[in-house]
Order: C-alpha cells, then structure tokens, then sequence
C-alpha cells in the first residue's frame, strides 16, 4: 500500500463534510503498486477483514466497493464471489454493495490517518512537515506509520524498520516506532 485516504463517495451532495454528508458513504482511498499486490491479492484481504453479510441501512456508513472501469467491476465482482464461495453463501447474499466510483472528496483533516492520533508527537512532528491537510493526507509516510502504530497486523518488522529510516523522523520520535515494531 502507498498510501490511502480517508473520504467521501458515492453521492452527489457537493462538498460533503462529516457533519453535512448528504447522499456520500464514509470510504478510503487506496493507492498501490501493482507490481507489489495486485488488484486481486488487495481483494482478497479486504474481504478477509470485512463481513460481506451485513450492510448498515443508512448510506454513511454501508458497505461498498467502487470501482472505476469494468475491469475492476469484473475483478471486484469475481472476488466477491470467491469470498462468499468460501462462507458458503451465495453471491446474492453478500450485502456489499458494487458500485461506479464518483468524485472522492477528502474528509476533514483529524479524520486522516486517524490511529496517529494515539501517538500525538508523532502525529504533530508529520503535522508540522505536511502543514496543508491534504499534503498529510497524501503523505506515505504518514500512511505507513498509522499502519505500523495503528494496526500493526501483518507486518514485516525488520522491513518496517528499514523503511523508517528513510522518514526522517527525529530519532527520538524514530526509537518510539521502532519500540512498537519490537
């Protein structure tokens, strides 16, 4: 994963916010390098973390996949198959919905890389070098430590560690992720 963002999707409400989301759904934004995980490997974990049998009623916080060309409708929707083969349901069952991408509007700044905010010096010092929310929002590096201190699941700690180094973070904030990756 490159990087990701936290956003609005799926509605025509012009510049939807959290407080004024109109007919948007709560989402993220993924970029990644295919030559690293394809699209059907990104898949296959998303519907690993995700429980495709239920959907909330309202749209803010539904279930939803969007995708751009019918190339990735037709990866999305195989994948969704493969899943609800493996839970032994049948595709119809699986309440997640598929949908056209529309415009992604960025939701307001403390919502991005939100599980920094447990770690609020490091949160600050990235505050600090990326100082327009969007630039933070945007930032890999930013994305990567929220992972790291956030979630923290299926990481690879020695290449976590090497890759922290080319952040330049002061090694004071440096040593405290380094900590967590232990």
């Amino acid at each position: 994963m490159i990087r990701t963002r936290a956003g609005y999707c799926g509605g025509a409400t012009p510049a939807p916010t959290y407080r004024s989301m109109g007919d948007h759904t709560e989402t993220i934004s993924v970029d990644y390098d295919p030559a690293v995980i394809s699209l059907e490997e990104l898949l296959d974990h998303f519907w690993e973390a995700h429980n495709c049998e239920r959907n909330h009623p309202g749209r803010q916080y539904r279930n939803v996949v969007f995708h751009r060309d019918e190339r990735q409708k037709t990866l999305i929707e195989a994948s969704r198959d493969r899943q609800a083969e493996k839970l032994g349901l049948s595709p119809e069952a699986v309440r997640t919905h598929i949908e056209p991408v529309t415009p992604f509007t960025y939701a307001e700044g403390y919502h991005q890389n939100y599980l920094l905010t447990r770690h609020s010096e490091i949160r600050s010092f990235l505050e600090e070098v990326y100082p327009d929310p969007k630039d933070f929002a945007d930032s890999a590096v930013a994305t990567r430590l929220n992972a790291w201190l956030g979630w923290g699941r299926d990481i690879d700690a020695d290449l976590a560690r090497e890759e922290l180094e080319t952040f330049g973070l002061p090694e004071r904030l440096a040593g405290r992720v380094r900590a967590t990756l232990s």
